[in-house]
C-alpha cells in the first residue's frame, strides 16, 4: 500500500517508519524533522530499534491512505492542506479528542473517514530520532460500524509491520473510550507534574483520576455512548503500563506549548451542556490547564 503519514511528529514517524519496512510511506512534517530524516533517515530507539528511510518527497503516484497524527487543534488547518496537495482520498485518524472525524467529513466526505485509537508511546528526541517508550494496540474502523475491505487490508499493513491492530464494529465507542484515558491521565498528570504511575501509587491523585473517570462516563452514556465503568480499570492499567512516562500534554506545558485540553476534556464540558448536564470535574480542568498554558516557570 501507498500511505501518507501527515502530521509526523513521534508517533506518526513511529507509525510511518514501520510500515515503510514493507510498503511506500511519504511522510509529511516539520522541516528540519523530514530534512534529518531525508539525510540520515529515521531513527527508532527503545521498543523498536533501527534506522528506517520512508520517503520525505512526494511523487506523482496515487496514494491509498493518508494516516492523521497531527495534534486535534490542527485538524481543521491540516485538512485543507491535504486536500490542496493530494485531492480527496481516504483519511484514518490515530489522534486525541472527540471531534476529528467529524472536521475531517467536511473536507473529505463521511466515506473517506476512518476512525482510529493507538496507545503506542513515542517521544522526539531530536530531528530525526524518536523513542518508542511503549508497544500498545491500535484500533480502526469504520465511522458505519462496517467491516470494509480497505480497513481489512489496513490491519492487514499494519500488523505485518509489527503495529498490533485490530477492527471495531463500534469504532466511535473506542474513540471515547481514549478520550476519556486521556482526559484523566493527561491533565491530572499536568496539573500535578508527575509520571503516569503516580496516578496509581497515591490515593488522592488515585481519587483524582477515578472523579475524572466517572464524570466523562455519565457524560457519554447521556449522549448515548456506553463505554462502561470497566473503562476506570483501564485508565488504571494504562498509567500503570506507562509508569515512567511523562504524558504528552506534561510535555507540552513543560514546552510552553498549547496543549489539546479543550479537544479532549473541553470536548466532554461541551457535550454535557448540549444535553443540559454540569461537567464540573472537567470544566475546573479545562479552565486550570488553559491558565497553566500560560505559565513559563514550570521546571
Amino acid at each position: 500500500m501507498k500511505f501518507i503519514v501527515f502530521g509526523a511528529g513521534a508517533l506518526g514517524s513511529l507509525i510511518g517508519g514501520l510500515l515503510s519496512t514493507y510498503h511506500h510511506v511519504l511522510l509529511v512534517g516539520r522541516k528540519g524533522h523530514i530534512e534529518a530524516i531525508k539525510r540520515g533517515g529515521l531513527i527508532i530507539e527503545g521498543k523498536t530499534k533501527g534506522i528506517f528511510h520512508p520517503s520525505t518527497e512526494a511523487t506523482e503516484e496515487k496514494y491509498d491512505l493518508v494516516i492523521l497524527t497531527t495534534k486535534a487543534y490542527d485538524t481543521s488547518r491540516a485538512a485543507a492542506e491535504i486536500k490542496k496537495r493530494f485531492g480527496i482520498l481516504p483519511v484514518l485518524s490515530l489522534q486525541n479528542g472527540l471531534r476529528n472525524e467529524e472536521i475531517l467529513a467536511e473536507f473529505f466526505g463521511e466515506e473517506n473517514v476512518i476512525g482510529g485509537v493507538t496507545s503506542e508511546g513515542a517521544t522526539l528526541l531530536e530531528n530525526g530520532r524518536i523513542f518508542h517508550a511503549g508497544k500498545g494496540e491500535t484500533i480502526i474502523g469504520e465511522m458505519d460500524g462496517k467491516i470494509s475491505n480497505r480497513v481489512e487490508k489496513i490491519a492487514e499493513a499494519f500488523n505485518e509491520c509489527g503495529i498490533k491492530t485490530k477492527i471495531s464494529t463500534d469504532i466511535k465507542k473506542e474513540i471515547w473510550r481514549k478520550a476519556v484515558i486521556n482526559a484523566s491521565i493527561n491533565t491530572i498528570t499536568s496539573i500535578l507534574k508527575c509520571k503516569n504511575g503516580f496516578l496509581v501509587e497515591n490515593k488522592n491523585a488515585e481519587k483524582l483520576l477515578e472523579m475524572v473517570c466517572m464524570e466523562c462516563i455519565s457524560i457519554a452514556a447521556a449522549n448515548g455512548v456506553d463505554i462502561g465503568k470497566e473503562v476506570i480499570e483501564k485508565t488504571k492499567d494504562v498509567a500503570r503500563k506507562t509508569a515512567e512516562n511523562y504524558s504528552s500534554m506534561l510535555q507540552d506545558l513543560m514546552r510552553g506549548k498549547r496543549t489539546e485540553v479543550e479537544e479532549i476534556n473541553g470536548e466532554f464540558v461541551k457535550a454535557a451542556k448540549k444535553i443540559g448536564m454540569e461537567a464540573k470535574v472537567n470544566e475546573f480542568i479545562l479552565h486550570a490547564i488553559k491558565a497553566m498554558e500560560n505559565v513559563r516557570h514550570l521546571g
